[in-house]
């Protein structure tokens, strides 16, 4: 099934817009003439109802999971996070913020104070209302005193969080942030009950509550029947189960015993769009499996190593052999052709083992372990050894392969040089901000530097256009000249369902659509 294909069967079925429609097909660029004739031929949306009943199961687990916001570090936690909480946003498919619990919101002339005013009628999975103090405290655990939470950094310019009446949530910044409401969709900063402090039975006001939370063994997620959005969720519950690889993962969709798959590995692609039990979905998306060089310890911390590795990489081989054709090369940066402020003139370092050689005998250094795991993405392991016999006659690469229980704990910056993998972010402010200032909790290279952090601020508060986007270019510069970040491709975010899955909609930001976000509109038919 081609993309376009798979774009007006979510259409018919009801789960694309016609909006939603336009919008995915310019992505995978097609004129809106073009599109407009598909439609026209494709005929009417599906004009079947959404049926309530029936549970959904999906492949999904491990033992690191959690439901505590502040400790949320996987894709499998944001997907859970989506559907147990609400936040104060949401980043639609369509590429714009729309309100969760907040219904509008306004802001000051210098972008410095949001105010968030709440919907009426929200309660939690408890009976309690949804209050303003409740956001005040959700939030508050982010950038409290000691706290740990990737989205600290997100909040680091954030004076005061106020809630001067009951539905009403005011935050301060030191410094100007337009784009605070697509901030406040990111599923970390869910909302809880003030004082809640159990999150092994977590209480949200999200569409699904918990009936069962065992990391690695079972999560059960059941319809919350309070939920604001009259109607939904129209699944009675969710089932995760958890799967211990890729091709496992597959098996279990292919043979019926689960409904919903993410990462379908590349190689399977053909076999899922040929089988007619089987709906797949193929999304350009600013998501990767990466290398990660630590800069603050041997030998990862010698520019010369990291320049070596970067040319002993051959991009298309990966591409190619891992990805069979289905993705986008990358510089070694985070941002990609899917985000606003993408920067063209930003290139991969070439493949060549002369230079590659050149760099690693500059640094003395020819040798390094690669740990990888299957939690950094089902392609980590592939890439790693794909990498392995790209650089052979330069570098003695030696993979390790690990289990995915304890994988971000123990071995994840941990090791000077590692596995990871990464979901699109709604912005380039966010995905910087989170994983590469100094000091970050996910600044997982350890890279960074005052002046970089100062860059950062500065465009976030930069309203001229041009400006922002020169200022975004010059980072992305630095990034790719001398940081320990490596990222191959881009690629598609590949996932299927069972035929009977209805109201699906993938998104570009965030698998099992939008970090699950889509979960709320799925029905069974």
């Amino acid at each position: 099934m081609s993309d376009i294909d798979s774009l007006v069967r979510q259409y018919k079925a009801g789960a694309l817009s016609r909006r939603g429609f336009f919008k995915r097909a310019g992505a995978f660029g097609l004129l809106m003439p073009a599109a407009s004739g598909i439609l026209t031929m494709a005929g009417p949306a599906h004009a079947e109802e959404p049926k309530r009943g029936g549970w959904l199961r999906i492949a999904q687990g491990n033992t690191d999971n959690t439901l505590e916001p502040v400790r949320m570090v996987d894709t499998d936690d944001g997907i859970y996070s989506n559907c147990v909480y609400q936040r104060l946003t949401r980043f639609a498919p369509t590429l714009e913020v729309e309100g969760d619990a907040a219904e509008e919101w306004s802001v000051n002339a210098q972008a410095t104070e949001w105010s968030f005013k709440l919907r009426g009628g929200l309660t939690f999975h408890n009976g309690q209302p949804v209050t303003a103090a409740d956001v005040v405290e959700s939030l508050s655990r982010h950038i409290a005193e000691g706290s740990e939470s990737p989205a600290k950094a997100l909040l680091s310019t954030v004076t005061a969080i106020d809630a001067p009446d009951g539905s009403t949530v005011k935050i301060t910044l030191s410094s100007g942030n337009a784009d605070l409401p697509v901030i406040m969709s990111d599923y970390h900063l869910a909302i809880h009950p003030a004082g809640h402090t159990d999150f092994a039975m977590a209480i949200g006001s999200g569409p699904f509550k918990v009936m069962e939370f065992i990391p690695g063994e079972r999560v059960v997620l059941e319809r919350f029947e309070n939920y604001y959005e009259e109607g939904k969720p129209y699944l009675d519950g969710i089932d995760f189960i958890p799967v211990p690889d890729a091709n496992a993962t597959l098996s279990t969709l292919l043979a019926g015993d689960v409904d919903a798959i993410r990462d379908v590995p590349a190689f399977a692609v053909e076999q899922l769009s040929g089988n007619d039990a089987i709906t797949l979905y193929n999304t350009p998306t600013g998501g990767f499996t990466n290398i990660v060089m630590m800069v603050d310890r041997a030998p990862t911390d010698n520019a010369d190593f990291r320049k070596g590795i970067k040319h002993a990489l051959d991009r298309e081989l990966i591409l190619n052999q891992v990805f069979k054709g289905i993705g986008t090369i990358s510089a070694d940066t985070p941002i990609g052709p899917t985000y606003k402020y993408w920067c063209k003139d930003v290139k991969p370092a070439e493949y060549d083992l002369d230079k590659a050689k050149f760099h690693f005998d500059k640094a003395g250094v020819n040798a390094v372990e690669l740990y990888t795991s299957e939690t950094a993405g089902s392609t980590a392991n592939d890439i790693a050894l794909t990498f392995q016999q790209s650089a052979k006659g330069a570098a003695d690469i030696k993979v390790i392969k690990t289990p995915s229980d304890g994988y971000w704990s123990n071995i994840w910056m941990q090791k000077p040089m590692t596995m990871s993998g990464w979901q699109a972010r709604p912005t380039v402010d966010a995905f910087l901000t989170i994983a590469h200032m100094k000091g970050g909790s996910w600044n997982e290279t350890m890279w960074g530097s005052d002046a970089f952090d100062a860059m950062i601020l500065a465009a976030r508060a930069e309203l001229d256009e041009a400006k922002r986007a020169q200022m975004y270019c010059d980072m992305l510069h630095m990034m790719n000249d001398d940081g320990g970040f490596v990222n191959p491709v881009f690629q598609n975010q590949l996932e299927a369902t069972a035929k009977n899955v209805m109201g699906y909609t993938p998104h570009s930001v965030g698998a099992m659509g939008g970090f699950g976000q889509t979960l709320r509109n799925v029905w069974l038919a």
